[in-house]
């Protein structure tokens, strides 16, 4: 005869083991992902918001290597600009050094021009330090943008997968009753939300990069800078 005792400790046992699985569950339906081959089962007149999806997943992955070429290329013109920069302090440091040597001269003269040598070669280094931050913010605005259209890829994925689901639930597939609707409307609006978080840091970006490229423009425009640096593209 089983003991009161073992009996609470079997059903207490048996509850936790429900809760599990429940948990494992609304795990596995929070994840629900349509199989291709239900799709398959789906006749061709009732699939064309799966094909629209499907055509916008495309091209939001295209768009994936166009962002990392743009990034590279920005890499690019980045190094160009601080050759540049390391280059005029290295002219600005010798001019430096011959306007002290002028000096100890006594020569006027050879004072005067020293020191416009020295002048010029200050404005060039200052306007290669002002191209390198604004190279260097057009750099972090690209990578931002990448992320962006990542995250813009994981909105066309769900909404394929939501498009999927509604035409394999519509055909009567039993398979789709063990998953929500709800589970893809919520799949669509995290990433859309991750997708609008990811492109406002890529805005603020953008913003201080066109700041820091007015600024070296201002410069530039003032005549700062002068002949002999590698300009980047």
């Amino acid at each position: 005869m089983a003991q009161p005792g073992g009996r609470r400790m079997y059903l207490g046992m048996a509850g936790t083991a429900l809760l599990l699985l429940g948990g494992c569950a609304s795990h596995q339906r929070s994840n629900a992902k349509v199989d291709e081959e239900w799709v398959a089962r789906v006749p061709q007149s009732q699939l064309g918001d799966v094909r629209q999806a499907q055509l916008t997943e495309d091209e939001a992955r295209e768009q994936l290597p166009r962002a990392r070429v743009a990034t590279q290329d920005a890499e690019q013109a980045l190094e160009v600009a601080r050759r540049n920069e390391a280059a005029a302090k290295s002219r600005h440091e010798a001019d430096a050094l011959a306007l002290k040597a002028a000096k100890e001269t006594g020569d006027l003269a050879a004072i005067q021009k020293a020191r416009g040598a020295a002048c010029d070669s200050q404005h060039a280094l200052t306007l290669a330090q002002a191209e390198t931050a604004w190279r260097n913010d057009a750099v972090d605005t690209l990578k931002s943008l990448e992320v962006v259209r990542e995250r813009e890829l994981d909105v066309a994925s769900a909404q394929l997968q939501q498009a999927q689901y509604e035409a394999v639930s519509a055909n009567k597939d039993v398979r789709a009753r063990d998953m929500s609707s709800g589970d893809f409307s919520s799949a669509v609006a995290d990433a859309r939300r991750r997708a609008a978080d990811q492109q406002r840091q890529a805005d603020e970006r953008l913003q201080r990069e066109n700041q820091a490229k007015a600024h070296w423009e201002q410069l530039r425009d003032q005549g700062y800078g002068g002949g002999g640096t590698q300009q980047a593209p």
